[in-house]
């Protein structure tokens, strides 16, 4: 069997040609074996997959494409819903980045209180007043 020690990466399977010589061609996600509820997981585009067979098989397919580059595997598990952004939480998106933000510089600056820190006097005046 020529495809006995060719091996292929995720996604793929090995396929013998008319010559006999072994290559690689995408795993069909419909032939991945079965699995259980357990063994499912979730893709970056929020679908949950069988297994990773039928995950990497799917993202295989879409090579070449924007999706293909950007399907992952997200966590093990079925896909969580994820309910569209209210429009109130649509408009707090920024003050709360701006909160966050302004508790990350604190951070830097407070890590070193013997030295300037690693902010300057400048970066230490707007951080300490964030409307501005």
């Amino acid at each position: 069997d020529p495809c006995r020690n060719f091996h292929c990466r995720r996604g793929k399977v090995c396929h013998v040609d008319k010559q006999g010589k072994p290559s690689c061609i995408c795993q069909d996600p419909a032939a991945c074996p079965s699995t259980k509820d357990y063994e499912h997981v979730c893709g970056t585009d929020n679908k949950t997959y069988d297994g990773t067979c039928q995950l990497f098989g799917t993202k295989c397919q879409l090579e070449g494409t924007k999706m293909g580059r950007q399907l992952h595997l997200d966590y093990m598990g079925s896909c969580k819903y994820i309910p569209h952004c209210t429009d109130y939480e649509v408009d707090q998106f920024p003050l709360r980045m701006r909160d966050w933000l302004k508790n990350i510089l604190m951070q830097y600056y407070e890590r070193d209180l013997d030295t300037s820190g690693f902010l300057t006097e400048k970066q230490r005046s707007k951080v300490s007043n964030p409307f501005q």
